[in-house]
């Protein structure tokens, strides 16, 4: 009997990540901003951090790219990841700070520097208790 085919990745968690309909844009993280105050928010809120105004938050579109503010190399995984990893926190143009995943480096010490480009990738970023691909955001170096 052939093996039946693996089921498709699905997303770690919906409404983090907006994917483009035209095949030459490439996928952005969902934030929202606030109309009072301009607080930019990661993930996207409906009542802004600051200034507490509810319903002034709009949806915005995040920069694919921002600069490592920090980062540490973590050895012991929780279930579903594999250690060596890297995770960190990266500034965005927007005046959010995402916290992520770090890719496209070896994870180990001297890989990276604080102020360094980054830029949004989507890729799996652990399996869940089926042992199935979730996709997730990371950043990656330039």
């Amino acid at each position: 009997m052939p093996e039946k085919d693996a089921p498709a990745p699905r997303l770690i968690r919906e409404g983090l990540i907006r994917f483009p309909e035209q095949p030459a844009q490439k996928p952005h993280l969902i934030g929202s901003r606030c109309r009072k105050c301009g607080y930019a928010a990661f993930p996207k809120r409906e009542i802004c951090p600051a200034c507490v105004e509810e319903g002034l938050m709009e949806e915005i579109a995040l920069s694919r790219r921002g600069r490592l503010n920090t980062f540490t190399l973590t050895t012991v995984a929780p279930p579903g990841f594999q250690a060596p990893y890297i995770q960190g926190f990266v500034d965005l143009p927007e005046g959010c700070t995402i916290f992520s995943l770090i890719t496209g480096c070896e994870p180990r010490e001297g890989s990276l520097q604080i102020g360094q480009e980054m830029e949004l990738v989507i890729e799996p970023v652990r399996l869940d208790e089926e042992g199935n691909q979730l996709l997730g955001y990371k950043f990656k170096p330039i």
